[in-house]
């Protein structure tokens, strides 16, 4: 991912084809050899003196990391954190792309994000099972989030992203992918209070 990142943002502000391993290892700060190496298990070979062309490696590394297919997605929970990921257009890179997202709020209901309708809770489940989702971003209050989870997994879908601040359970056939944000927070506080 880190190699995708840095070709990714490399090729959009600068014109040169190509690049070395010596190259990405500096800014990487990893050894080129673990550069050959990691491009060679995904049937990569740079070309002597010149390096690796950088459309060929990000399309490689597109298909082996699943970049190249459109996963639809609903979100649930269309507050201030759901609202932003909604917002953000970054996702199309990835081909995460939001068919829905849920909300018990009337307020919002109806109303679009992004070009995203905001449709009511209880037409998640038979929306989700309807569309075939296999992705849910959940952004709702601890005390729902397991709720919906199980509605979800009963509805079909296979992988979880988590930004609610609960430890959620789910079949092993389910991945669920925490993001506490209160974890990065408390590493940046004890780094600053040292």
């Amino acid at each position: 991912m880190r190699y995708y990142r840095f070709l990714s943002k490399s090729s959009a502000t600068n014109s040169a084809p190509t690049v070395t391993s010596a190259q990405i290892a500096e800014v990487l700060d990893i050894d080129a050899t673990q550069v050959r190496k990691d491009f060679a298990s995904i049937g990569l070979r740079g070309m002597g003196k010149v390096g690796f062309d950088v459309f060929e490696v990000c399309r490689s590394i597109r298909i082996v990391l699943g970049f190249d297919k459109q996963y639809e997605a609903v979100l649930v929970g269309a507050g201030q954190l759901g609202s932003a990921l909604l917002a953000y257009s970054g996702f199309e890179t990835y081909g995460l792309n939001f068919v829905a997202a849920f909300d018990n709020d009337k307020n919002k209901i109806g109303k679009k994000i992004a070009d995203c309708k905001i449709r009511p809770m209880k037409g998640m489940k038979p929306f989700v099972k309807s569309r075939m989702i296999r992705l849910a971003i959940l952004t709702t209050p601890a005390d729902v989030s397991q709720k919906l989870v199980d509605r979800l997994v009963a509805a079909g879908v296979k992988a979880i992203w988590n930004f609610t601040p609960t430890l959620l359970t789910a079949p092993p056939s389910v991945l669920v992918r925490d993001e506490h944000i209160s974890l990065g927070l408390s590493e940046i506080i004890h780094h600053l209070k040292e």
